[in-house]
């Protein structure tokens, strides 16, 4: 009884991490039950993919004959193809981490294992905060990071890389932490192994370097002259063993340690089909294609305050609002306290202010369009997962304004019933956020994707065997029947490409919304023509308003 006295609240966070285990696996089962292992968007389906290979003992790249013959373009995205040989676009640590699990495991258990490190990360996350804070508003902060909707959100889409980033980092600051009594050798042991899942979350995402470092930094300034040097060569010895696998596979795969799979981006006037006319546009710099020149050159991002302002206040102050104004008023009452409050809160806020301001500024200046509908404000945007650690690291400051709140209350049981509304309503408010939300919640998107993968499987049987399909939006759904290209007939050097397939004899197709006949004739006619090709209607569904086509020489 008295471990159970002394400990309730660790007990109590593994039960509830448990239950919340089965909720974060929810999306991932209920979207891959039939056997037919699909995700929502390019990144996780690649990711997938490779970890999967990688498994099963195969290479992280394969051989595309068809791209000695079309230049490369025999790829969806989030892969890229270098003389027919195809490659990850991604940093490297998911993959190689969940895929040496899946070696010891099976391939099966890789889409449930952000949720388990999720619930793991939510245990170190309070073990963080009793150190820097206090039991209590450690456990508090612990059961809102459970039910925080970004955290549940990214978990349950379990193939990106941002909350194992987070788990990992959790991890190993938990351990560099953690002081044993008795055991005079462990430390040593402790020091390499913190070192080791920094250096495991850095190769998950290498980027977020650009404020682990500042973070680093101001440790290193506040705590000099503790700091032992046996024990810090330890640790770099960790973080370099954990980087080790991604150097190799760097130098393998992209000719060099410290490169990576992303490209550099190219700005380019493109034309856009819409109907009823055929328009020109200047397509905007995607955000993965600036994410590929700053992780290539690790340079300041091209600052925006007005579009980072605009960003963060759609992105945390409007969508977390329940988060953002205790955070708020509990970091004003930090810095009001100045003097009075531990040296640990003090970098505990310092490494907040100094994290949000260069997150913020850096993904924030980026136009981000992941939703179709560009004036949506939703949760799949990526802001909210590029913004993770942000909203983490708010929640003790929350906790601190809610506390302060409790003092004015004298009376205990009213105290206590004023930290269950707290709790329910902010599980209530991300619960609506993460799972219900009409255009991207995860039960929208879980039906969403259903649909589409019934869509395409419905004009499989109109595709001969061999075929590569054209497509911009299903090519993470086609990728493991059919080969595919992630385009359209935009591109002049795609159309050329295009063509050397078709002389080549590969029945070739292209799936994806409905063309109006002015554009059927202008591609026929104009576009097409040119490179001696001609689109031709294999099967149309009105209802989704897709269809099939099948691109053949012109007679």
């Amino acid at each position: 009884m008295s471990f159970i006295k002394t400990n309730w609240q660790i007990i109590t966070l593994v039960i509830l991490g448990s239950v919340f285990f089965i909720a974060y696996s929810w999306f991932p089962y209920q979207t891959t039950k039939n056997g037919d292992v699909k995700f929502a968007s390019p990144d996780g389906t690649a990711n997938y993919f490779w970890a999967e290979r990688y498994a099963t003992g195969e290479e992280l790249f394969y051989f595309e004959p068809l791209n000695l013959i079309a230049k490369d373009v025999v790829a969806t995205r989030s892969v890229r193809s270098d003389d027919g040989v195809v490659k990850p676009v991604s940093f490297l640590g998911i993959i190689l981490i969940y895929g040496l699990i899946g070696k010891i495991f099976g391939s099966w258990i890789i889409i449930y294992l952000t949720p388990l490190f999720a619930v793991l990360g939510v245990l170190f996350f309070y073990g963080i905060i009793k150190h820097a804070f206090n039991k209590k508003t450690a456990f508090i902060s612990a059961l809102m990071l459970l039910c925080l909707a970004p955290y549940w959100y990214y978990t349950s889409r379990s193939m990106f890389h941002n909350v194992l980033f987070v788990d990992l980092l959790l991890a190993g600051v938990f351990i560099l932490l953690y002081k044993p009594k008795k055991d005079v050798a462990a430390p040593r042991l402790y020091e390499i192994f913190a070192g080791i899942f920094i250096g495991l979350a850095i190769i998950t995402r290498t980027s977020e370097l650009i404020w682990l470092a500042p973070a680093a930094l101001i440790v290193w300034i506040f705590y000099f002259k503790n700091i032992k040097w046996d024990k810090l060569i330890l640790f770099l010895c960790g973080v370099f063993l954990a980087l080790m696998p991604m150097l190799y596979y760097n130098q393998v795969l992209y000719g060099g340690f410290l490169k990576f799979g992303y490209n550099k981006p190219t700005v380019v006037e493109v034309q856009t089909l819409s109907a009823p006319l055929l328009v020109k546009e200047e397509r905007e710099i995607s955000y993965l294609s600036i994410l590929r020149e700053k992780i290539n050159g690790f340079l300041p991002a091209q600052i925006d305050i007005k579009q980072a302002g605009k960003s963060f206040i759609y992105y945390y102050v409007i969508m977390f609002w329940y988060l953002f104004w205790p955070a708020l008023f509990g970091g004003a009452w930090l810095l009001y306290n100045w003097k009075k409050i531990d040296k640990k809160q003090k970098i505990y806020f310092i490494i907040f202010i100094t994290s949000s301001i260069i997150l913020g500024l850096y993904y924030g200046s980026w136009k981000i369009y992941d939703n179709p509908n560009k004036s949506s404000v939703t949760i799949g945007n990526s802001y909210t997962r590029y913004w993770l650690p942000i909203y983490i690291m708010s929640i003790p400051l929350a906790i601190v304004f809610f506390m302060k709140l409790s003092e004015i209350i004298k009376r205990k049981y009213l105290i206590c019933i004023l930290w269950i509304v707290i709790i329910t309503a902010f599980f209530i408010l991300n619960f609506q956020t993460a799972v219900l939300a009409k255009e991207e919640g995860l039960n929208t998107m879980r039906k969403s994707l259903a649909t589409d993968i019934n869509l395409v499987n419905s004009i499989l049987p109109y595709v001969k065997p061999g075929a590569v399909i054209i497509s911009e939006r299903f090519d993470k759904i086609f990728c493991s029947e059919y080969k595919v290209i992630s385009g359209n007939f935009t591109d002049k050097e795609h159309n050329l490409e295009y063509k050397k397939l078709v002389e080549y004899g590969t029945p070739l197709y292209y799936y994806g919304f409905i063309f109006p006949e002015v554009d059927i004739d202008y591609l026929n006619n104009r576009r097409l023509k040119d490179f001696n090709l001609q689109i031709k209607t294999v099967k149309l569904d009105e209802a989704s308003r897709l269809g099939l086509y099948k691109i053949v020489e012109s007679p």
